[in-house]
């Protein structure tokens, strides 16, 4: 009974001691686990370029350029994105890139962005900046198509002025931006025919060329502006000028110019009174602003106006508006709500003595994609 009873003992003493060392074992688990967990993680120098997103998340793969509140980055798994820039904590890279600072030229070094400096390593030497400074971030050898970007809309258009009906319409525009220069160039176009009868065939393109210096001001060597509405007695005008611009406001969620310049005007009108001219050329001032700014995540609106001042024959003061409200439909389509207003100021008589109105309101509703 004794050596029963002894057993029993040397049984639970050995089931104790296992227990305990198995407790032993989790807990240093459970702390391993922990300090693993509270580590900061450090990107590895593997080639690739990485990126942190403020929720903690890591991407790996390669940056293709940062510019104004966008960042284009490719990865192998999610092909390419675009990410606002208030998303992004931080960035790390081992490659060399070309970096536009406010108020400075070019700096060419790696780059690392954290969540309030920027870090450009040229040689030896670390030049640190505050990240609101930043203007741009461009691989010094990005392919070419990864500069550009472009958005088409097709709608219809409500008219009310010169002619009153419905019409089909497009805007279109193109950008390629670098660290240095931003060229676009964008098309409004409306033509319409209705019962074998053209009653609107208008068109108007207009570019800039722009050169940044690392200062908000920037130099805009090349404006230019074609437009043709035989409706308001314009067969073809043209605008030709340089101008220098200043960016009020180039944050994550609004960009704000404001520009001057100053050139030449060329217009041919359809029809004009007996003894007068049919062209006219006039030296132009022009003025305007381009507002662009994120309502929601999912809603942006756009305010576009430019104003020119050009001798009596030619209109004496011409205006052209575009304002509109941009709406995610589903990936890279968006619904497009535009009001466009152009107006001349002393539009000369026709022959047979009547003056076209002064206004043209065109309200666009259509489908975009952004490329």
């Amino acid at each position: 009974m004794k050596s029963n009873e002894f057993l029993v003992r040397v049984v639970l003493c050995w089931m104790l001691l296992v227990l305990a060392d198995a407790n032993a074992a989790a807990q240093d688990v459970v702390e391993q686990s922990e300090d693993a967990g509270s580590a900061e993680f450090v990107p590895p120098n593997d080639g690739y370029d990485w990126l942190r997103l403020v929720s903690g998340e890591w991407l790996r793969g390669e940056l293709i350029g940062a510019f104004g509140d966008e960042i284009e980055f490719e990865s192998d798994i999610l092909d390419e994105l675009v990410i606002d820039a208030e998303d992004i904590d931080q960035f790390y890279s081992p490659r060399v890139f070309a970096v536009s600072i406010r108020g400075r030229e070019i700096i060419t070094g790696k780059v690392h962005v954290r969540a309030d400096t920027v870090t450009v390593l040229v040689g030896e030497d670390a030049l640190e900046f505050s990240r609101d400074e930043l203007v741009a971030v461009a691989a010094s050898a990005e392919r070419e198509r990864d500069r550009w970007s472009g958005v088409v809309s097709l709608g219809i258009n409500v008219r009310q002025g010169n002619s009153e009906f419905v019409e089909y319409n497009m805007i279109a525009g193109v950008e390629r931006r670098t660290a240095q220069s931003r060229t676009f160039v964008d098309y409004l176009g409306n033509f319409n025919e209705t019962e074998g009868i053209q009653v609107a065939n208008n068109h108007r393109v207009s570019g800039v060329l722009d050169r940044f210096s690392g200062s908000r001001l920037f130099w805009r060597p090349l404006i230019f502006q074609y437009f043709r509405d035989p409706f308001q007695n314009i067969e073809h005008q043209g605008t030709l000028e340089t101008g220098l611009g200043y960016e009020l406001s180039d944050s994550s969620r609004t960009e704000w110019d404001i520009f001057a310049g100053v050139g030449a005007n060329h217009v041919e009108r359809v029809s004009v009174e007996l003894g007068k001219p049919t062209s006219s050329t006039s030296p132009a001032l022009s003025v305007g602003t381009d507002f662009d700014t994120e309502i929601t995540s999912w809603m942006d609106y756009l305010f576009s106006f430019t104003a020119t001042f050009i001798d009596e024959e030619s209109g004496s003061y011409q205006h052209h508006l575009l304002t509109t409200l941009s709406s995610d439909l589903v990936g890279n389509f968006d619904v497009d709500i535009s009001l466009v207003w152009d107006r001349t100021e002393s539009p000369p008589p026709l022959v047979d003595g009547s003056i076209p109105e002064q206004n043209d309101f065109r309200l666009l509703v259509g489908l975009s994609y952004e490329f």
